[in-house]
């Protein structure tokens, strides 16, 4: 790797790039001293030991360190150690570059090293949190799968005008901002729906035309970061009210949490959670209420169970009695 900075980037760029040249220099002094070099970054938090403000953090300024050690007697140590320095370089690449890439393009650059595409998320999340930077800006991308309909408008990094009204089944959300930018909208509100399902339902029965002015976003399950950085520009620019409607279920219930809270992994990027993010359905106490038949609904597993549990514990749930009432138990 060339320890130079002789092409523009932006000034977290060029903090990513000085990181990445003072570890490497660490570790060639480390190894020409004979001494073993090691790699650390904090751990991931439970979520005890996080907390909801703007967004999740963390409640402590000394969080536990993970080490990763370059030992021979420890072949799983030196894998992880060997594959952090291969995607530093990658990273430091495409930052000086300026350029983008996914996380299943760098998996499948050598497929064969690595064990499967979930050991190189998680790399990536540790880098990001070695380095204390939020991942989009290691200029790896999370794969795109939200999708957008509605008055909305925007550019694309090509220049090219896009307007979510003209599409069948949706627009592919862009997993970058610079892929969507001049954001234009006439909308009064925007409704995000948990499944892609639903989205195609609301389609085919032209719900945009119907209400007018709105914009319909589904992020197919959990969000990803695409997603979430749209509904950030749209309320940024707009102030527009967001309604999220999902499943009466802990599943749905998380995936709202995420949209309105943030998640775990979010900890370094706390502008992805919305907190005036308002859940509007379909709420668990509906189900009784509006005589929904027993045979269109699902017998909560002992897993669906405990995820409830593990919801009330987290704790934008311990203070609010509202979102406690809703998780079943």
């Amino acid at each position: 790797m060339e320890l130079r900075k002789d092409c523009f980037v932006s000034e977290i760029g060029h903090g990513i790039l000085l990181k990445i040249e003072d570890i490497c220099l660490d570790i060639i002094n480390l190894t020409l001293k004979d001494e073993q070099p090691s790699l650390f970054y904090p751990r991931r938090l439970k979520w005890p030991s996080v907390m909801q403000g703007q967004g999740v953090r963390s409640t402590s300024a000394e969080i536990p360190m993970v080490q990763v050690e370059f030992k021979e007697n420890k072949p799983k140590s030196v894998k992880k150690f060997a594959t952090m320095l291969k995607i530093l370089k990658i990273i430091y690449t495409l930052v000086q570059e300026g350029k983008y890439c996914t996380k299943r393009d760098i998996f499948y650059q050598y497929p064969d090293l690595y064990p499967c595409q979930a050991f190189i998320d998680r790399i990536i999340d540790d880098i990001a949190s070695m380095l204390k930077v939020p991942r989009q800006e290691l200029h790896i991308l999370a794969t795109s799968k939200g999708l957008v309909s509605g008055d909305l408008q925007f550019e694309n990094s090509e220049g090219i005008f896009i307007d979510c009204q003209h599409t069948a089944i949706g627009v592919p959300i862009a997993p970058h901002s610079r892929d969507m930018q001049n954001l234009q909208t006439q909308a009064k509100f925007v409704l995000v729906v948990e499944k892609d399902a639903t989205f195609q339902k609301l389609m085919s029965h032209q719900f945009c035309k119907k209400m007018k002015t709105c914009i319909l976003i589904t992020g197919k399950g959990y969000p990803d970061n695409g997603t979430l950085f749209l509904l950030q520009e749209i309320y940024a620019r707009q102030r527009l009210p967001i309604f999220v409607l999902v499943d009466a279920d802990p599943h749905g219930i998380e995936i709202m949490a995420v949209y309105k809270f943030g998640s775990k992994n979010q900890m370094l990027d706390q502008t992805l959670a919305l907190p005036s993010v308002q859940w509007i359905g379909i709420l668990p106490e509906e189900i009784k209420r509006c005589h929904i038949p027993d045979s269109t609904l699902c017998t909560l597993s002992p897993r669906h169970l405990q995820m409830c549990v593990h919801l009330k514990s987290r704790p934008y749930f311990q203070h609010d009695e509202y979102m406690q009432s809703q998780t079943f138990l």
